[in-house]
């Protein structure tokens, strides 16, 4: 009886291999390289706003002080530094400990800090950062506004092309911060994503 299963059940596990081998043979062998579309055709206020999940937080802050409009402009070209929720938490946890909401914390200082987070000008991987760090000019003026960015030199491949903030020793002593997701190409800017959030610190 045992032996009529098992003769069964390979006759059925050779009768589905065999279905399977209806498809086209491979012509060629050649690797024929394709590269995911950065591009997500809207505003990045337009992208966070379909990313909720991650950015709810965030988006409420840039309300919350007033600077939709950074988000929503279509006349110049900036690179966003978004900082999802797991972000904003470790900022609120660090800079207003207790509070239960963006809108507990102070105004000014949430204003700084996404200031610090839009910088003047696109910086992406593709051909505008090098593996040395450059300062970039962010919104925030004065010496809290300093900042330098980079291309992760690394030799696994996971890594090429993420995006360094503040690159250990370029910058003062401010920490550095690597891109979790780099290169979100919207129609106003380049998106940068970041899981802890970034500052200058003499």
């Amino acid at each position: 009886m045992k032996m009529r299963k098992y003769s069964l059940f390979l006759g059925g596990l050779i009768l589905t291999l065999l279905s399977a081998c209806g498809l086209d043979l491979q012509t060629d062998y050649d690797y024929k390289p394709s590269v995911d579309d950065p591009h997500v055709n809207m505003t990045v206020w337009d992208y966070m706003s379909t990313h909720q999940a991650d950015f709810s937080t965030f988006q409420q802050a840039v309300e919350y002080v007033g600077l939709e409009d950074y988000y929503q402009q279509m006349k110049s070209k900036y690179t966003y530094l978004l900082l999802n929720n797991t972000a904003m938490k470790a900022y609120m946890d660090d800079v207003f400990p207790g509070a239960e909401s963006i809108s507990d914390c102070d105004s000014a200082t949430v204003r700084k800090m996404i200031l610090y987070h839009i910088i003047d000008g696109e910086y992406s991987s593709y051909g505008q950062l090098d593996v040395e760090p450059r300062y970039v000019l962010t919104m925030l003026q004065g010496e809290e506004g300093l900042m330098t960015m980079s291309v992760w030199k690394n030799p696994w491949q996971a890594a090429v092309g993420k995006v360094l903030v503040n690159q250990t020793g370029s910058n003062a002593n401010s920490p550095q911060r690597n891109a979790k997701t780099s290169n979100i190409l919207a129609t106003n800017g380049v998106v940068h994503i970041f899981e802890n959030y970034c500052y200058y610190r003499k």
